[in-house]
């Protein structure tokens, strides 16, 4: 959560960009996999930020964003003419039964709530100062981790699965185009 708001601050100002539909720039802290992203936001919890990302003026996946992730947003006049395209090309049309369907209690609630949507998801962290990633179905979800079916660039699966504890996630997307149309060429 951004070091200059407290948390109650950090929230109006969340809520604040969900109920205007803004289109935000969001900034994370130094250790992330990345340093932003850009994207509408769709709901939000206690624990965890729901982000339509997009890319090239295209809604792609969702990113859920756990808030002590975030370092801050950016809703200037930049942001602002994206929105506007977005609107005036009736590019802004989310899916709701994929938002109401999602958890954002925690991480647990998340992952099932995701596995029970049947979507494939990308997992993305650090572990031991390492960059992360997974991409596949998931398997199990308990109270600390969550096993990913993980596969590989060419749609081979990992001989073992990926236990990944909830303590290493940055970040979580899922419903993006490149999991969505890679799961269909997967090799056994």
């Amino acid at each position: 959560m951004s070091q200059d708001l407290t948390n109650k601050e950090f929230q109006k100002l969340v809520k604040k960009h969900l109920e205007k539909s803004h289109y935000v720039k969001v900034y994370f802290f130094e250790d992330s996999p990345e340093e932003l992203t850009s994207g509408f936001i769709l709901k939000f919890s206690n624990d965890f930020l729901m982000l339509h990302e997009s890319h090239n003026f295209t809604l792609d996946g969702i990113k859920l964003i756990p808030l002590n992730r975030i370092s801050g947003f950016r809703h200037s006049k930049l942001e602002k003419t994206s929105e506007k395209i977005f609107l005036e090309e009736g590019l802004t049309t989310f899916n709701q039964k994929i938002i109401n369907n999602t958890s954002l209690k925690n991480f647990e609630s998340l992952f099932k709530s995701i596995k029970k949507q049947d979507f494939h998801c990308i997992v993305e962290g650090r572990k031991k100062d390492k960059y992360t990633f997974s991409i596949g179905d998931i398997l199990e979800v308990n109270e600390k981790t969550v096993v990913i079916k993980n596969y590989d660039a060419t749609g081979k699966f990992d001989k073992k699965p990926s236990k990944i504890f909830f303590k290493n996630i940055h970040f979580i997307t899922f419903n993006d185009k490149y999991s969505r149309t890679f799961r269909k060429y997967l090799k056994d």
